[in-house]
């Protein structure tokens, strides 16, 4: 990966490898313009990699969100937006996925056309809520200790028992 042309396999192997937390989110989301924010850095488990992770979240309607996947080359300037889950924020009169839950993931054709990498998306069920993109999102970019900044999110019960004593 010597620029910044990456082929749809090498995409896949960077949002999918292992990867640790390097530089923890903050406790509390921080708000600033109207959004709800958080970030923190992740480096591959072989520590050939470095990523960003951002989240962030509208402070009036929270069903306006975005966690995204950032990769940042060592000896290339620049970055590359891998993956971003996205809340529905409204129509768009060029796409017709931002008024329902979707997926911008990148591509390799377009880093080859130099369009943003990530412009592609996809509808999803895979979330229905902030919490539950941010654990679709840690399981899909395989982040390793993130249960010890983000308790629960990954051990959500859709359907717990009922009539079970304490």
């Amino acid at each position: 990966m010597d620029d910044l042309t990456l082929s749809d396999q090498e995409i896949e192997k960077l949002i999918g490898c292992p990867k640790r937390i390097v530089e923890p989110p903050k406790k509390e989301m921080q708000l600033a313009n109207g959004n709800w924010r958080n970030d923190m850095k992740l480096q591959s488990d072989d520590g050939e990699y470095d990523f960003t992770v951002f989240m962030r979240k509208n402070e009036d309607f929270e069903e306006n969100f975005s966690i995204g996947l950032i990769y940042n080359p060592r000896d290339i300037r620049g970055e590359i937006h891998l993956l971003r889950c996205n809340g529905p924020h409204g129509p768009h009169v060029l796409f017709d996925h931002h008024d329902r839950f979707h997926i911008h993931k990148a591509n390799q054709e377009n880093l080859a056309s130099g369009m943003r990498a990530e412009r592609t998306a996809y509808i999803t069920k895979e979330y229905a809520s902030f919490q539950d993109a941010l654990g679709y999102f840690i399981k899909k970019c395989n982040i390793m200790d993130s249960e010890k900044y983000f308790a629960g999110v990954l051990q959500r019960e859709l359907f717990p028992e009922q009539g079970t004593e304490p």
